[in-house]
């Protein structure tokens, strides 16, 4: 299982439909980018948590709907 998460505004639709930039960076770090076991956030869930996250690792490249991603070790 690899995890994609984002944080931020979204549109939501009823009970099961979101939309926005930080569910689509979240989708594409969860489902193209994550190797099995690995916890991929946005750069605003980075920001948000701030000195929590000293343990993690930027990535080369980030999804679009994010100007950087990380890898939580």
């Amino acid at each position: 299982l690899g995890v994609g998460v984002g944080y931020g505004e979204v549109l939501r639709i009823g009970d099961a439909d979101v939309f926005g930039a930080e569910v689509n960076a979240a989708a594409k770090l969860g489902e193209d980018t994550a190797k099995a076991g690995e916890i991929l956030v946005t750069a605003a869930v980075q920001a948000a948590l701030g000195d929590e996250f000293a343990a993690c690792e930027r990535l080369a490249h980030a999804p679009a709907g994010t100007t950087a991603a990380y890898r939580v070790s």
